[in-house]
């Protein structure tokens, strides 16, 4: 079975790229933060939401293998995969390509922990994040579409 993969595209502006006119390294990160973010607000629980609920959910991994450069004005594409875990951390995937010849330019993958407000270690996903996470996986299996609907009420 293949997994549907969440995208969002963009293009490469200006101060993201570095004396040789490639797109500094550092922004690929960026980049993988930027499809996560949309990935949430597409499934109803921004990171915004979130802290002002007081979750904190930090990265405490990275990886990224940089295979071509991105340059000024190149449309991006990046999609991001939420991988199903047994502990209460979230762990996605990401290509970056090239548009409209879809290259294959990065992937990489994040993990996050969940901190519950006094900024303690939570063992398993809270209400919310599970929410959130069975909208994601219900898409990516091809049996749901992005769902909006706030998992939290406005603060």
């Amino acid at each position: 079975m293949t997994t549907r993969a969440f995208t969002t595209a963009f293009e490469v502006r200006f101060p993201e790229v570095d004396s040789y006119g490639v797109v500094w390294h550092g922004h690929y990160v960026l980049y993988f933060e930027v499809a996560r973010n949309a990935l949430c607000a597409a499934f109803g629980l921004t990171p915004a939401e979130a802290l002002a609920h007081g979750y904190k959910v930090p990265i405490t991994r990275v990886e990224m293998s940089l295979k071509r450069p991105a340059t000024l004005d190149d449309r991006l594409e990046v999609s991001a995969v939420l991988v199903p875990a047994d502990t209460a951390k979230l762990v996605m995937t990401y290509e970056i390509r090239r548009l409209p010849e879809k290259t294959l330019l990065a992937t990489g993958s994040t993990e996050q922990v969940i901190l519950n407000p006094a900024g303690e270690l939570l063992l398993t996903l809270p209400l919310p994040v599970k929410t959130l996470v069975a909208r994601v996986l219900a898409f990516q299996r091809g049996d749901a579409e992005p769902d909006a609907t706030k998992i939290l009420p406005p603060r």
